[in-house]
């Protein structure tokens, strides 16, 4: 009797676990658009601000062709995200980095606007 008492309890907390597991990953997998949306735009802002470390300014079309081949996939998951065409990608970065502060937009003399690294970066 009390050996399959604990039995019961073993299979019962194994299954609990089990339901646990199952619901963590139904809630990363409900998630998972979301997480590479923004891990593409992440990638992106990378890509465009390592180059204006070696260049002074980009372009609105310069940032599309930039961020063209950008990946994004989380490592426990066979789903990769990429820009295929940076022109259909380029206002959502370009906004995306605006917010956080990773360029600024300023005005050349011809009134092109241009993007740049924000001064303390520079």
């Amino acid at each position: 009797m009390n050996q399959t008492v604990i039995i019961v309890i073993g299979v019962i907390l194994f299954a609990l676990a089990t339901a646990v597991l199952y619901a963590i990953g139904l809630c990363k997998k409900m998630n998972e658009e979301e997480r590479l949306a923004e891990m593409l735009l992440n990638n992106g802002a990378l890509r465009v601000r390592k180059y204006l470390k070696q260049h002074e300014t980009v372009t609105e079309d310069g940032i599309g062709y930039i961020i063209e081949d950008v990946r994004a996939r989380e490592f426990h998951s066979k789903k990769t995200a990429v820009i295929a065409r940076g022109a259909d990608f380029q206002k959502q970065l370009i906004e995306y980095m605006l917010r956080h502060d990773y360029i600024r937009r300023i005005k050349d003399e011809k009134g092109e606007t241009l993007y740049t690294l924000p001064k303390k970066e520079r």
